[in-house]
């Protein structure tokens, strides 16, 4: 549906910030994530889309809107439909979206009665009773709280997909990205570090950036010698084709087994469901994740590991 070639934006002459000759394509009923530090283009990439004289008639910038409070929930809905459609089928869209949108109740109550997650929905369903074809998302519900922000994204996802409506959305939560979105694209000074769908950026990173920023901790430099990859836990023979001589050997956090070397517990965090050590050996930090039924280890602690290889991955340096 979009296929924009070398994109480029500059701001200053020293060509830092902006865009610098990225490709970007979006297909039919597709959700693309776009994700990447402050700064990294995100947003320019998004108004280049935007304001491109091809796409003007088709895409549409979801934003915050200044609405009269005076207006109650239906009221304001029907007069934000631009369709040239009659009055009784306007009302039937605002209807139809408030039920997708769970705010049916409120349909006569005034916009400045709504709490903010209301809101969001309304503004949200306003929108979309246009029917874009393509609709940018520029964090819009990143200053609600999560369990509202995920109530609005799963009901607005599905009624995209319903919609075949294709969608470029910016969003600084990976894990938001990873759950509704069909691929994602990182970005990094302007340019794309990464690509493809979720999946496989989380098991298949391409270089450390995208590595550090899906989450994963533990690198540690490795050499090539004679068909295999030296690390301090012996030979690894992976399948990985390799024409280089030094890599980093990545292991997840929870790609340990308790037997082996000694570390040194440092501290123990708690992260999401589940215990997250910090551990020494050598000067050399590592990120071990516990499961449930795994033993309770304090700080100073001595603890016996070992990573799993055959669930580590390498990045060639």
């Amino acid at each position: 549906m979009i296929s924009l070639k070398d994109i480029s934006v500059k701001f200053d002459h020293r060509g830092i910030a902006g865009l610098h000759g990225i490709d970007f394509t979006l297909g039919p009923s597709e959700i693309f994530a776009v994700l990447g530090p402050n700064g990294s283009g995100k947003t320019t990439l998004l108004n280049t889309i935007l304001n491109h004289p091809e796409l003007r008639s088709s895409v549409h910038l979801f934003k915050t809107k200044e609405v009269v409070i005076d207006q109650n929930v239906q009221q304001f809905l029907i007069r934000e439909v631009t369709l040239d459609i009659e009055l009784d089928k306007k009302v039937q869209l605002s209807r139809d979206l408030a039920d997708i949108f769970e705010f049916t109740f409120q349909l006569r109550q005034n916009l400045s009665e709504l709490s903010a997650g209301q809101k969001q929905k309304v503004m949200m369903a306003s929108e979309l009773i246009n029917k874009p074809q393509v609709l940018l998302l520029d964090e819009p519900f990143s200053h609600l709280d999560p369990f509202t922000r995920k109530d609005i994204l799963k009901s607005l996802f599905q009624y995209l997909k319903n919609q075949q409506t294709s969608v470029v959305w910016v969003t600084h939560d990976l894990q938001d990205a990873q759950e509704f979105s069909h691929r994602m694209g990182i970005l990094n000074f302007g340019k794309w570090e990464q690509v493809d769908t979720p999946e496989n950026i989380l098991f298949h990173p391409k270089n450390l950036f995208v590595a550090q920023y899906m989450g994963y901790q533990n690198f540690l430099p490795i050499k090539f010698n004679q068909n295999y990859w030296q690390t301090p836990w012996g030979e690894w023979n992976t399948n990985y084709v390799s024409e280089i001589e030094e890599a980093l050997l990545v292991i997840p956090q929870n790609a340990w087994n308790f037997h082996g070397p000694e570390f040194t517990v440092s501290k123990v965090h708690l992260k999401h469901q589940s215990r997250l050590l910090e551990v020494s050996s050598n000067e050399r930090t590592y990120w071990v994740e516990l499961k449930r039924n795994d033993p309770v280890f304090s700080s100073y602690q001595r603890i016996n590991l070992t990573p799993r290889l055959e669930e580590c991955f390498i990045i060639p340096l």
